[in-house]
């Protein structure tokens, strides 16, 4: 009998890490250590004057503090590691952009500075935030040091010196926030669970909820404007409604949240009644980029709440990387050349992202092939061709003439974002293109 490997265990121990009595018992354990030490309502807030999310994220937390019994206690760090920002100057360029989006959404004071702060502004900035955590107006004055730094009609004199600050307590801040198990600035962290800025607030809100920390109505959740109105305004089939412009997906059959977008897309399009084309890249390990653990653990553990949210299977998964995404690829085009480009990659993105199928071996692939309703005997002669790299770099380099870097990224007409939580941005480009065509066709 064959001895198992690695490969053969990894879905079972993912489908247990993201299994619900896991995620219960994690839980009680880190409530119970939060009632024992008095701190039942204390939410951990990190903060990088660097980061253009934190200014949104400040003001979203304002008004959790009027809705709720709760303490925000704010730790300002400054360090950016490379390895999680495998692109740092699109990176700042697309965090402003993208922060100011979503502050707009909400109503917020937008990070829309034209220029980047200096970094004596940044160094200033710093010093006022640490000074900020030993006062009982931590929250309030962070908010006003952002919207100063940040937003572009604050009105605060530039300053001609940087201000002094305690390195020891900023060293302590970031080694609390790799200790707790986090990397980054905009983070929220309550009862032992991760929050990344506005984006998973609603995740949150649920959490004090169940803690009976509200202070007006049961159960409300209000942080949901990113994905919970996707596809309201799509119209109904008998308007006949169809755009021509087409929305591309470039996403990597290995990525968690690309499975999410990739459901969600196209559900979207098809509501829109708008063509899909799907663009598949390389993951980052296999363009010779890294993912260090505490990366990948938040994106894994962050995927399976997302996806509980959205009523989308996931946890047990059977990671492609290497030969399962080859495959995947070398197989493309045979299934684009029938028209069910779309079909497969559902099928393969299901299969290794929820039924724990094992996409490197002849078996699990028969299967995907078979149920995306391919014909395996043509599928299995084609898994040597290696022509599919060209077109895999070709889309890659259209998503960084987008100015993105990662996956999932999505471009509508002139429009383009990136990540699973966006698709609202896609969709308001539609409704406004919409507008215009019905306008130009005299039906509005």
């Amino acid at each position: 009998m064959r001895r198992p490997v690695k490969a053969d265990v990894m879905p079972w121990l993912a489908r247990a890490l993201s299994s619900a009595p896991r995620y219960a018992l994690q839980r009680s354990l880190h409530n119970l250590r939060a009632k024992t030490r008095g701190e039942s309502d204390l939410v951990q807030v990190f903060v990088n004057p660097r980061d253009p999310f934190g200014l949104p994220l400040l003001q979203a937390l304002i008004q959790l503090q009027e809705r709720f019994y709760v303490r925000f206690r704010v730790h300002t760090v400054w360090q950016l590691d490379d390895n999680m920002y495998p692109e740092p100057a699109l990176w700042r360029t697309w965090a402003q952009q993208d922060a100011t989006r979503l502050a707009q959404l909400y109503g917020f004071t937008p990070p829309d500075r034209p220029t980047a702060p200096s970094e004596t502004e940044l160094t200033t900035a710093t010093a006022r935030l640490l000074n900020a955590e030993k006062t009982g107006e931590g929250l309030i004055t962070a908010v006003r040091v952002l919207e100063d730094l940040w937003h572009s009609h604050s009105g605060s004199p530039p300053d001609t010196a940087p201000a002094r600050y305690d390195h020891a307590q900023l060293s302590e801040n970031e080694r609390l926030l790799r200790r707790l198990g986090h990397y980054q600035g905009s983070m929220t962290r309550y009862l032992g669970e991760w929050f990344w800025g506005v984006d998973r607030l609603d995740h949150l809100e649920r959490r004090l909820n169940e803690q009976g920390l509200n202070r007006d109505v049961p159960d409300a959740v209000l942080f949901t404007r990113t994905w919970s109105d996707l596809m309201s305004s799509s119209p109904s089939p008998a308007d006949g409604h169809r755009a021509t412009t087409t929305l591309e997906v470039f996403f990597s059959i290995r990525s968690p949240y690309s499975y999410l977008s990739l459901e969600r897309a196209v559900q979207l399009a098809k509501a829109w009644n708008i063509p899909l084309q799907l663009r598949p890249v390389l993951p980052m390990l296999m363009r010779g980029q890294s993912v260090p653990d505490a990366k990948k653990w938040y994106i894994f553990h962050d995927t399976k709440r997302e996806a509980n949210k959205l009523g989308i299977p996931y946890g047990f998964v059977a990671d492609p990387l290497g030969p399962g995404v080859e495959r995947c690829y070398a197989l493309f085009e045979y299934a684009r050349s029938l028209g069910r480009e779309t079909d497969y990659m559902l099928a393969y993105a299901r299969a290794v992202n929820a039924e724990g199928i094992r996409s490197e071996t002849d078996a699990g692939l028969k299967m995907i092939v078979e149920r995306a309703g391919l014909d395996w005997q043509k599928a299995k002669a084609l898994l040597n061709d290696q022509s599919w790299r060209e077109w895999a770099e070709n889309n890659r380099k259209a998503m960084y003439d987008c100015g993105l870097w990662g996956v999932p990224s999505f471009r509508y007409g002139e429009v383009s974002c990136w990540g699973q939580d966006r698709l609202w941005v896609i969709e308001k480009s539609i409704v406004a293109a919409t507008a215009t065509l019905n306008k130009r066709q005299g039906r509005v």
